[in-house]
């Protein structure tokens, strides 16, 4: 069974902290490919945490997984420029 609360705070979470991101300060520049990389290594924080004990829906934390995405979908909607 499919636990939609985490996915949904997560999601919410994942907005908020998105949306508050400032990109190009300094001398550091994200490119695409940097961002691959967050997103690999997040599936693999997300896939060694696991879910809790009592959830048996996917062996991935989803809760994570879903802030992980709401972190890119709100950068890429509501991001800051500086």
């Amino acid at each position: 069974m499919l636990s939609l609360g985490p996915i949904i705070f997560g999601l919410i979470l994942g907005l908020v902290i998105g949306s508050q991101i400032k990109l190009n300060i300094g001398g550091a520049k994200f490119t695409l490919a940097s961002f691959v990389v967050i997103l690999i290594a997040g599936i693999v924080v997300a896939w060694q945490l696991g879910n809790y004990p009592f959830y048996t829906d996917l062996p991935i934390s989803t809760a994570f997984l879903s802030a992980l995405i709401g972190i890119f979908v709100g950068k890429l909607l509501f991001a800051r420029s500086k």
